[in-house]
């Protein structure tokens, strides 16, 4: 399953003002780090937490459809909260695609799950990359969407990557008040 971003978020969940405040800059020469840090500190917490803050288009490529899909009818897409599916596309041997979203509906909100509704079920021809599916996931379109926690995690991993001003800090272990904070947005499989 290979998940990319066909159109990326239009703000990011904690504002350049916000994160200033935070750290006590009360200048304009840091903008730039700050700005960044706020990037990477962002998908670090989405990555971990497998949400998408803010509102974006993704494309989930398939080569088959995941185990006992077609028996619960039901396929947990792996970024949530979903919002509106776009297109569901199944690619056929012969190179033929067929757009078959009219037989799948999105479950809404925050466990993003496509489900099979009606209609026989499309099964790809192709070996590789054989379905499609766009959706939006995302919490909303803009900071006061997001929930809070994860607000107070980005801004939290901002400043603790700030304050050690080492690259490799927003890549290296969590400090704790992050994980727990993210804690209780993990995904568990038993």
């Amino acid at each position: 399953m290979i998940v990319t971003t066909l159109a990326g978020p239009a703000a990011e969940p904690l504002g350049l003002a916000e994160a200033k405040d935070y750290l006590r800059i009360a200048y304009e020469g840091e903008d730039g780090l700050v700005g960044s840090l706020i990037a990477g500190a962002r998908a670090r917490v989405e990555e971990l937490a497998g949400v998408a803050m803010i509102s974006r288009t993704l494309r989930v490529a398939l080569d088959r459809w995941p185990m006992l899909t077609m028996e619960t009818r039901v396929m947990r897409l792996p970024v949530r909260p979903a919002g509106e599916l776009l297109s569901v596309t199944v690619r056929y041997a012969e190179g033929e695609a067929e757009d078959v979203a009219e037989r799948f509906t999105l479950a809404a909100g925050r466990s993003a799950r496509l489900v099979w509704t009606s209609g026989a079920f499309p099964w790809p021809g192709r070996r590789v990359d054989g379905i499609e599916i766009d959706y939006v996931a995302g919490f909303g379109e803009g900071a006061d969407d997001v929930a809070e926690g994860l607000r107070l995690a980005v801004k939290r991993l901002v400043a603790h990557a700030y304050h050690s001003r080492d690259a490799g800090t927003l890549a290296g272990p969590l400090p704790e008040d992050v994980a727990g904070l993210i804690s209780p947005w993990r995904r568990v499989r038993l």
